[in-house]
């Protein structure tokens, strides 16, 4: 048999060429150079392994916390895959220690099993990557147990000739089994059910502080009162945190928050503009600190870390990883037979293992301090030590004073701060773009059809809040949230809006249901959207009317993001009239002038929604609903259609015509003001906002805590501004203070 070990390929090509090996010798060298792979497999398959573990650590620690600023599906993607194979390539890790540990060169190897644990404790950044992983934190603690068990067999099985190796063993041994602990007792901690028995638990005081709420309101003693009573200071948690735990249902009585804080409302209004966009700004940004604390909660350890035992178990896992890397350096580089004994390899991985974990244990400390800077004015901290004087002291050594300042001076960025989009009309072109591509459906589709995210901007959320603390927005009645755009329509126009049109507008927002006035007056918006983006009608349109404009498309698409692709409220029905309404859009392009719609469609429907929203408007839809309407003005109002009727009808014709009936709305607006003044936008983006503030307690508390993790949805910062000012008792004029001291809370 020949023999190549220490060969390179060039000199095994030489020999084979020069000698004129036969087909045999040749196989003969495939099984010789296949068993060398075999050994350099199992010299250095656990030390890869060792080292994946701990690189995985790393990518988790570091970009764990990027999901919550990002809606990329890569980001996403990749942080999913590290998380679930950290767990299996530690498990598989620790299953072949004691297989590959093997040879005198090899006693370090048995030292890297209490490592693998504290691998499989997970990084503070990351404990849960889902609320799956909290509701299977039982399986966490089976898989507690038996690795557990298996570590100490592989640990047993090796002889320790330093005792010292031994004493390292066991600090880590200590430490990996407190991050493991730590990592399930947190799991279990956040799982839904434990989120609702906390919130019952104060049930029954959140009752007497709303009846004490309604007692003030009765009286009239408005927010002075409210200030100083009972219900303020049980209602001063943390608001989002109910969200998260609960169904809450939209049928609080918001007129009591109406009537403690009308003198909140009209001092509100009496602010000069760069007074009032400061006051939202602020409010926004409590409502993304309060939802902070949350993501904590539910997907880091950040909050057990706030408990005195979180901090003590961290100080001891600091302690211990640090006491067994200079133990370690003095058995390797230090007295006796032991030094120079073992594999230079094995040598460095430990190096790397133990000052790796000491550098985590060091970053997720001080990350803590620049995220938690109220870490030593916690009521259970703060009611051990009762020396003020120490607590600041503590606080300042710590870098606390630093995080402070820090975050004053540069606010860190919690969300994604973009509003997802989805646009019936693009969509459909994307798809006809799909069909028409050489590549398969299968494959064209999810690269060609999908709509690239907006930024919430400044005057969205300014938008938003301002309704809420607006006095004549609040409705007259106990539910604020029962209106899907009615009560809007009504405002707008005084109640005298009774032909046709009026008709048409009072159908689609109370006569269908819900997911299905979205699909309506989505089509509808986009309908005057660019009917309205001509050169001359833009001429006409003030800066105010752009600004609305914009605001009810973008909310346009967002609704119909959570209706028809987040499942909120969606019923079959409805899914079945978005499927009828893409197909009608489809045919629509198909029958637009073959030539022209196909040369504009390669080039653009993969892009916006221009071409093919320019297709419909030329398809005559807009002038037989202004013709119907028109006539309809001479006949009776037809009867409320039947719930088969709509599912039976096509949907673009009934859409046109609410697009006709706001055009013939804006057309009269031109000559006289309507009653309660404002342009046609007015309506459109009051109607939207309406419909956001509807769905919002409706999406549910297991929508608003998927989200959390996945860069944060506007209607949950939404549900949480409006129990900030709404029955929860949140006085806004505290946020200022709040605000200004830097402090948001983290009492859960």
């Amino acid at each position: 048999m020949y023999s190549f070990q220490g060969w390179d390929s060039c000199q095994k090509i030489s020999y084979i060429l020069s000698t004129g090996m036969t087909l045999r010798n040749l196989s003969l060298m495939a099984v010789s150079s296949l068993v060398d792979v075999e050994h350099l497999l199992n010299e250095w398959e656990i030390q890869c392994l060792v080292l994946l573990s701990f690189g995985l650590q790393v990518f988790l620690f570091l970009a764990a916390d990027v999901r919550r600023r990002s809606l990329s599906r890569v980001v996403g993607v990749l942080i999913w895959l590290a998380y679930l194979s950290a767990d299996s390539v530690a498990i598989f890790t620790l299953g072949h220690l004691a297989v590959h540990a093997t040879g005198p060169n090899h006693q370090l190897v048995f030292l890297w099993a209490p490592f693998v644990l504290l691998h499989l404790g997970g990084q503070d950044t990351i404990t849960a990557f889902s609320m799956q992983d909290n509701e299977l934190w039982r399986r966490h603690l089976l898989t507690l147990a038996q690795q557990v068990a298996l570590a100490v067999y592989d640990v047993s099985k090796s002889p320790w000739p330093d005792r010292r190796l031994l004493a390292i063993v066991m600090l880590m041994f200590l430490s990996g089994c407190i991050k493991y602990a730590e990592r399930t007792v947190c799991l279990a901690s956040a799982r839904p059910d434990r989120l609702m028995a906390d919130f019952l638990r104060g049930f029954e005081d959140r009752i007497k502080s709303i009846k004490e709420m309604q007692s003030i309101a009765r009286v009239g003693l408005g927010s002075s009162r409210y200030l100083s009573s009972r219900a303020f200071s049980k209602f001063s948690l943390n608001p989002a945190m109910d969200v998260m735990s609960t169904d809450i249902l939209p049928s609080y009585d918001w007129s009591v928050s109406r009537d403690i804080f009308a003198d909140l409302y009209s001092k509100v209004s009496r602010l000069d503009h760069p007074s009032k966009e400061d006051y939202f700004r602020q409010m926004y940004r409590f409502a993304e600190e309060r939802l902070f604390v949350c993501y904590q909660r539910l997907y880091t350890k950040a909050i057990f870390r706030l408990s005195p035992l979180g901090a003590f178990l961290h100080l001891v896992t600091f302690l211990s990883t640090s006491a067994a890397m200079v133990l370690f350096h003095f058995s390797v580089m230090g007295w006796g037979h032991a030094r120079g004994t073992y594999s230079s390899v094995d040598v460095v991985v430990t190096y790397v293992l133990l000052a790796g974990a000491v550098a985590l244990e060091v970053s997720s400390f001080v990350l803590s301090m620049f995220t938690r800077q109220d870490l030593w004015s916690h009521p259970v901290l703060c009611s051990c030590i009762q020396c003020r004087p120490v607590i600041g002291l503590v606080f300042c050594l710590t870098c606390g004073e630093c995080a402070v300042r820090l975050r004053r001076w540069r606010p860190p960025q919690h969300w994604s701060q973009k509003l997802a989009q989805y646009n019936i009309t693009e969509r459909s072109a994307q798809q006809l773009a799909a069909g028409r591509s050489l590549l398969p459906r299968c494959i064209a589709e999810p690269i060609m059809v999908g709509t690239k995210p907006l930024l919430v901007t400044n005057d969205l959320k300014t938008f938003i809040i301002q309704k809420l603390l607006d006095a004549d927005a609040m409705l007259t009645d106990s539910d604020f949230t029962g209106s899907r755009g009615e009560v809007a329509l009504s405002k707008w126009t005084g109640g005298r809006l009774e032909d046709a049109a009026g008709a048409v507008l009072r159908e689609s927002l109370k006569d269908v249901d819900f997911p299905t006035s979205v699909l309506l007056w989505h089509i509808a918006t986009d309908v005057c959207f660019f009917r309205s983006a001509t050169a001359t009608a833009a001429a006409d349109n003030p800066a105010d009317d752009e600004e609305k404009k914009t605001i009810s498309s973008k909310l346009s698409n967002y609704i119909m993001y959570l209706v028809f692709k987040c499942g909120v409220m969606r019923t079959s029905g409805s899914q079945f009239l978005l499927l009828k309404a893409q197909d009608e859009v489809i045919v629509h392009l198909t029958k637009a002038g073959k030539d022209e719609a196909q040369q504009e469609g390669k080039k653009n429907a993969c892009h916006d929604e221009h071409v093919a929203m320019e297709c419909l408007l030329r398809s005559g839809l807009l002038e037989r609903s202004c013709q119907d309407l028109a006539a309809g003005n001479a006949a009776p109002p037809p009867p409320t259609p039947s719930a088969i009727e709509v599912l039976g009808d096509a949907v673009l014709p009934r859409a046109f015509r609410v697009a006709a009936a706001l055009d013939s709305i804006r057309g009269r607006q031109r000559d006289q003001q309507a009653a309660a003044g404002g342009s046609c936008w007015d309506l459109i983006a009051t109607v939207w906002l309406e419909m956001l503030y509807y769905v919002a307690p409706r999406c549910g508390a297991s929508f608003h805590r998927q989200h959390l993790s996945t860069g944060g949805e506007l209607v949950t910062h939404v549900l949480v501004l409006m129990y900030i000012v709404g029955p929860l008792g949140y006085h806004p004029d505290m946020l200022k203070r709040i605000c200004d001291r830097g402090l948001y809370g983290y009492v859960l």
